[in-house]
C-alpha cells in the first residue's frame, strides 16, 4: 500500500535513517530506476523525495512484517 509523505511519522523517518546509517558504507541500492550509494540514499530520505519515500515505505513495511512474525512465533 503506497503512502504519501504526510502518512510517515517523523519518528518513522528517524528509524529508517538510523537503520540505513547502521548498514555498510559500501551499500548500493537500486530503487525507482536509480542506483544510489548509502550517502545518496540518506540525502534522498532527508529531502523526503520520491525515492526517499519509496525506501522508507519499503523499510517500514519490512519492520511491520518482522513485528507480525514475532507475534506468530
Amino acid at each position: 500500500m503506497k503512502k504519501n509523505i504526510e502518512e510517515i511519522q517523523e519518528e518513522d523517518w528517524k528509524v529508517v535513517e538510523e537503520r540505513l546509517e547502521s548498514m555498510s558504507d559500501d551499500l548500493k541500492l537500486g530503487i525507482l530506476g536509480e542506483s544510489l550509494t548509502k550517502k545518496e540514499l540518506i540525502n534522498e530520505i532527508k529531502k523526503r523525495s520520491e525515492v526517499g519515500i519509496a525506501y522508507a515505505e519499503m523499510q517500514l513495511d519490512f519492520i511491520r512484517w518482522l513485528i507480525k512474525q514475532s507475534k506468530i512465533v
